[in-house]
């Protein structure tokens, strides 16, 4: 009776160890396709690919009344470039930007521009919802310079603002989409 307890106790150490190891390997997978999946949009209930033509994307990304087109396709994390003085105040000799990685909601504050299409304009979002401003919008008096440019055959660069007074914006072609890769505020 002894011997056969000691076959059914082996089997049952046997099976554990698969179990264990079938549980380890789940757990790596798991984490792999968390790492993997970081930098992927979003699925809940967000919209698809609003358009393949950058311009009207942007539009669509820059949206007022709906955000989900800016959490679904805003890197996380997302590269948030800023002066080097503005991080650290013994900043000689190191180079002249820092870039910090934005995760989770904060790395949507840093798009901050709104296109209101009654105007076809890109703005701040605080002057989207500025009395004075839009009724200088609506005067054809308001001034806000929007620059899109193409980097390479899979990215597009947006300037909001004037030369010294300026932010940058990186859009990436991935997932057959654009996703913002990087916001720039190299002001002083």
């Amino acid at each position: 009776m002894a011997a056969g307890e000691s076959v059914v106790h082996g089997e049952t150490i046997r099976i554990r160890g698969q179990a264990a190891a079938r549980l380890l390997l789940g757990v790596g997978l798991w984490a792999c396709a968390g790492a993997a999946a970081a930098d992927t949009p979003v699925a809940a209930d967000d919209p698809a690919c609003p358009s393949q033509d950058f311009t009207r994307f942007l539009q669509r990304f820059a949206d007022p009344a709906d955000d989900r087109v800016r959490l679904r396709y805003t890197s996380d994390p997302l590269e948030y470039e800023v002066p080097m003085h503005t991080v650290r105040d013994d900043h000689e000799g190191l180079a002249h930007t820092h870039i910090a990685l934005e995760q989770g909601g904060a790395r949507l504050k840093r798009f901050s521009y709104r296109y209101l299409a009654a105007f076809d304009l890109f703005v701040p979002s605080p002057v989207s919802r500025d009395p004075v401003a839009l009724e200088r919008m609506r005067a054809g008096t308001y001034n806000a310079p929007t620059r899109i440019e193409a980097i390479d055959d899979n990215g597009q660069r947006v300037t909001f603002g004037s030369d010294d007074e300026r932010d940058t914006y990186t859009f990436a072609r991935r997932y057959g989409c654009w996703m913002l890769t990087r916001a720039s505020n190299l002001r002083d």
